[in-house]
C-alpha cells in the first residue's frame, strides 16, 4: 500500500482516502463533539470539587465511566448520521495487526523501563487487585480509547480530509487536544484559565507533542489500536509505580 508523506509523518494511502470524502458538516460536527466533550470535563470537575474529601475510586471509576461512555456514544452517533462506517475511525483490518505488533512492542519497553526505574529508585508498585483492575479499565477505556476515538478518529481524520493544508490540521487539533486537559484540572485547582495555561504550559506543549506522535502512529496504519495502547500505557505506568 502506497504512503503519503505530510508533515514527516507516512500516511497510510487507505486514510487519505477516506479522508477525502469529509465535508463542512463533518466538520461541524467535530467541533459540537469537541464542546460537548468540553462541557463533560468541566461538570465532572465540578462535581469531583462538590465531593472532595468523598471522592472514592469506586465514585472516579463510575462518573469518569459514565462521561467517557457518553462521548463515545456521540461519536457513534454523529457516524450513523452521517453513514460512515467504523473503518472511519480507526477500525480498519488491512493494518491492524502490523498496529497491534507496533503497541505491544511499546508496552512490553515501557514496562521494562518501569521495572528498571524501580529498582532504581526504590519505588513500588500498586498492590490492591480490586482497584488495579478499576485503574487499567479507567485507562485503556474511559482514557486511551475514549481521547484516540475522539481525536485521532474522529476530530482528527475530519479536519485532516477538510483542510487543503495538512500540516495545519494536525496542528489545530494538537491544540485542540492539549486545551481539552484544562477545563477537568481548572475546575480542580480552582483558578482561571489564563492561570492555569500559564502555570502549566509546559505540560500542555509536551501533550501537543504527544498528539504528533500519535497522529502518526494513526495515520501510518490507519488504526486506533496502537495509539490507544500507547495513551494507555503512558498514563497507567504514571499512576501503577508509586
Amino acid at each position: 500500500m502506497v504512503n503519503t508523506v505530510v508533515l514527516g509523518r507516512c500516511a497510510n494511502d487507505e486514510y487519505v482516502q477516506q479522508s477525502k470524502q469529509y465535508g463542512e458538516i463533518d466538520i461541524y460536527l467535530a467541533l459540537i463533539l469537541y464542546v460537548l466533550m468540553i462541557t463533560e470535563f468541566l461538570i465532572l470537575g465540578k462535581l469531583f470539587v462538590i465531593k472532595d474529601s468523598e471522592l472514592t475510586e469506586t465514585f472516579v471509576f463510575i462518573t469518569t465511566g459514565i462521561t467517557s461512555l457518553s462521548i463515545i456514544g456521540f461519536v457513534l452517533l454523529f457516524c450513523i448520521i452521517r453513514k460512515q462506517k467504523l473503518t472511519t475511525l480507526g477500525f480498519s483490518m488491512s493494518k491492524a495487526k502490523e498496529s497491534l505488533r507496533l503497541g505491544l512492542m511499546i508496552l512490553a519497553l515501557v514496562a521494562v523501563i518501569g521495572c528498571i526505574w524501580v529498582n532504581i529508585t526504590g519505588s513500588s508498585f500498586q498492590t490492591d487487585a480490586n482497584i488495579i483492575l478499576m485503574r487499567f479499565i479507567y485507562f485503556l477505556i474511559f482514557i486511551g480509547f475514549m481521547e484516540e476515538l475522539v481525536f485521532r478518529a474522529y476530530i482528527g481524520t475530519r479536519f485532516y480530509g477538510f483542510f487543503s493544508n495538512k500540516r495545519l490540521s494536525i496542528i489545530v487539533v494538537g491544540i485542540m487536544w492539549s486545551l481539552s486537559h484544562v477545563p477537568f484540572y481548572m475546575m480542580g485547582t480552582q483558578i482561571s484559565l489564563f492561570n492555569y495555561i500559564s502555570l502549566h504550559w509546559v505540560n500542555l506543549l509536551r501533550i501537543f507533542v504527544i498528539h504528533c506522535g500519535f497522529q502518526r502512529l494513526y495515520s501510518k496504519y490507519n488504526s486506533i489500536i496502537a495509539p490507544t495502547i500507547l495513551d494507555f500505557i503512558i498514563n497507567f505506568i504514571q499512576w501503577f509505580i508509586i
